[in-house]
């Protein structure tokens, strides 16, 4: 079997991709993927509300989709998931990082599944570092994360809060403090973790334009660089 291929794309509006060439000749989701030559599409900052999602977006022949969307901020951020039928089939699918959300339909918490049903290795309070106050219900309300668990692994599907002038440095931390605990968390369990998307993070100069110039900006950090 050949390797399975992951990519991983800021599409920055769920609609934008057919705004430019090769995509603007095909216009169909499936025939977008196929030009990625994908098994699994991951997407980020989707900006848009469950209301104005369309068929052709989430009933694409031959893929399965899994999204995750802002509670509140409507036609903000957002992440889905698109998994070829013929490649790959994950066993479970959950929305936002702590599981403290619910499945649709259900008034319990994947985190209160039994193990059966859930995906596990979800942080404890004493685990992650919430500075500040941040309410867990509301770092996994924004449509950040979806976790995918596979026969051979658990794919994580993110896109990462900014660093938006320092701002909401307490939410940014709170959720790399949660997502790095949960990573560890399923690893210790023995599993096998693929993380994925995008972490609003300069790892290195090449990983920004302007490095430099960016970096004596406010709310760009030595620290958040290294």
């Amino acid at each position: 079997m050949p390797p399975l291929r992951i990519t991983t794309w800021n599409v920055n509006g769920i609609r934008n991709p057919f705004g430019y060439q090769p995509w603007r000749d095909k216009r169909t989701f499936d025939a977008m993927f196929d030009l990625l030559e994908a098994d699994i599409v991951i997407m980020q900052e989707l900006k848009i509300q469950r209301k104005d999602l369309r068929d052709d977006m989430v009933l694409v022949p031959g893929w399965d989709c899994f999204f995750s969307l802002p509670k509140h901020k409507k036609g903000y951020s957002g992440v889905a998931i698109y998994t070829r039928t013929s490649r790959c089939a994950p066993t479970r699918a959950e929305e936002g990082v702590l599981g403290v959300l619910c499945p649709p339909g259900s008034s319990t918490a994947y985190r209160d599944l039994s193990p059966d049903l859930h995906i596990g290795g979800y942080p404890t309070e004493q685990q992650i570092d919430m500075a500040g106050g941040v309410d867990p219900a509301a770092l996994d309300a924004e449509g950040r994360c979806v976790v995918l668990e596979f026969p051979a692994f658990v794919l994580f599907g993110v896109y990462s809060p900014a660093n938006s002038n320092g701002l909401r440095d307490d939410f940014r931390y709170a959720f790399f403090s949660a997502l790095d605990t949960r990573i560890r968390n399923l690893t210790r369990e023995g599993k096998r973790v693929v993380l994925c998307g995008d972490l609003n993070v300069s790892r290195s100069e090449i990983d920004t334009a302007q490095a430099e110039e960016n970096m004596r900006k406010e709310g760009i950090s030595h620290a958040e660089k290294d």
